[in-house]
């Protein structure tokens, strides 16, 4: 063989053992491993559905998420997260007329300038704590109106929580007459500062149903809060709405959601003897989002409710949630349940040799995979591919909890070295000492 063959060969050799080095996994780092059973089917790509077991057993940022073929090799996956697609169509319409209606609501009517389908309205009125009526109608002569919403609210918790939109029925009237009636306490009529109107198409996603297990129910009667706590029991879920279930017939509340993962954890103490030492805190409570809720009968029978919370997308969700009620100076609401939807992300990989791929999950130290596939694909959702299914989520026997490095010796023996230190400086000290007065007595002598 030449030396250039010879060179050619190494070199082969060489790139091989990186690749395979780079590529190949290293189990032991693993804490958790689930067999992947994959469906009969003709596509060269598999999906599948993380479960709430793998979001519970993976870090918060999905990034040990691994997939391995028979030969231990890494199967490169893109992991995609389904989103609802909205597309929204913003109208500001003139205004042509204001005035004051009977028992002093404000009225404006609203010139869209030609016939425009839409189905969502947002009324601005001034004030930042309030609960008003609205009645909106529509008109496509400008003499001749029809009622589409009997009766709807807009309403102010405060000059930052504002709840202004109402939906429509589809229509496309060109004129549109809004009046927004004061509340009882209000001697003087609304001020509507503008309106919007807006076409919105929604495709949602596939949700999932995720329990909420009640734990605990309180009242706080000095604050007029309800405070209910439930337990998804799994942590990172990606929930994207919470419904309640509430017994009363008509209510409005303001409505807070928080979360945690434990309601204690133990935390080190630093100490000199460097023993290991432990103590408990409570977990705060992190704020979520708020929203409020409604139910009430309009003037035509029927009920007009909102009981859904969406949570916004990319929230991390704890698993303990505690929903606050703040019921102000009406009697408290009763929750009766609440229930939660997921919009779970998938994994679109290709199809390796026959047998079924293991998937696993749980490293503290494993980095973000970077595969090509992500930039073959393109839009892995809408790949058609073979459903794969992951089996339980079980422990890894191969595991091994990483070994901490030893403390260097600086850290060991903090008050020796203090001791050493501070010896040194007075030492240190004494010989500029010395130094200063040689000096000056050699200054005093010549």
């Amino acid at each position: 063989m030449t030396r250039s063959g010879i060179y050619a060969a190494v070199v082969g050799v060489l790139i091989f053992g990186m690749v395979s080095n780079v590529f190949a996994l290293e189990p032991a780092r693993w804490k958790y491993r689930a067999q992947v059973t994959v469906e009969a089917g003709t596509s060269e790509y598999c999906s599948l559905t993380l479960t709430p077991e793998i979001y519970n057993a993976a870090r918060s940022d999905l990034c040990d998420i691994r997939l391995l073929d028979a030969q231990g090799e890494q199967i490169a996956y893109v992991l995609a997260g389904p989103t609802d697609v909205t597309e929204r169509r913003t109208y500001e319409p003139t205004v042509i007329n204001r005035s004051t209606g009977a028992a002093g609501a404000a009225v404006v009517t609203l010139d869209f300038g030609d016939k425009t389908l839409k189905n969502c309205i947002e009324v601005i009125t001034q004030g930042d704590n309030f609960r008003r009526a609205v009645k909106i109608e529509g008109s496509g002569d400008n003499i001749e109106f029809f009622m589409l919403v009997e009766r709807a609210y807009v309403f102010a918790v405060s000059y930052d929580k504002r709840f202004e939109q109402i939906d429509l029925p589809a229509n496309d009237y060109r004129y549109l007459r809004i009046s927004v009636s004061p509340m009882e306490a209000e001697k003087d009529s609304p001020v509507i500062d503008r309106v919007k109107a807006f076409k919105i198409e929604q495709s949602l996603a596939e949700r999932r149903a995720v329990e909420m297990l009640p734990v605990e129910h309180s009242e706080d009667e000095e604050d007029h809060l309800s405070i209910y706590v439930y337990d998804l029991a799994y942590r990172s879920l990606p929930i994207r709405e919470i419904e309640l279930d509430v017994a009363d017939e008509s209510f409005y509340r303001y409505v807070t959601v928080e979360g945690r993962d434990a309601a204690t954890q133990k935390v080190e103490v630093r100490s000199e003897d460097n023993r290991q030492r432990f103590r408990t805190i409570v977990v705060p409570w992190q704020r979520i989002m708020g929203e409020t809720i409604y139910r009430y009968v309009a003037a035509d029978g029927k009920t007009r409710e909102n009981l859904l919370l969406e949570i916004p997308s990319r929230t991390r969700v704890h698993r303990y949630l505690r929903i606050t009620i703040s019921n102000y100076d009406d009697r408290p609401v009763t929750l009766e349940s609440a229930s939660a939807n997921m919009i779970p992300h998938r994994m679109v990989f290709a199809s390796a040799d026959s047998q079924a791929p293991v998937l696993y999950v749980g490293s503290e130290s494993a980095k973000k995979p970077q595969y090509d596939l992500g930039r073959r694909l393109g839009d892995p959702l809408r790949i058609e591919a073979k459903a794969a299914v992951p089996g339980a989520l079980l422990d890894n026997p191969l595991f091994r909890e990483p070994e901490q490095e030893p403390l260097a010796w600086t850290e060991r023996h903090k008050v020796l070295l203090l001791v050493v230190l501070l010896a040194a400086a007075l030492v240190l000290a004494g010989f500029i000492l010395k130094s200063f007065k040689s000096i000056r007595s050699q200054e005093l002598e010549s």
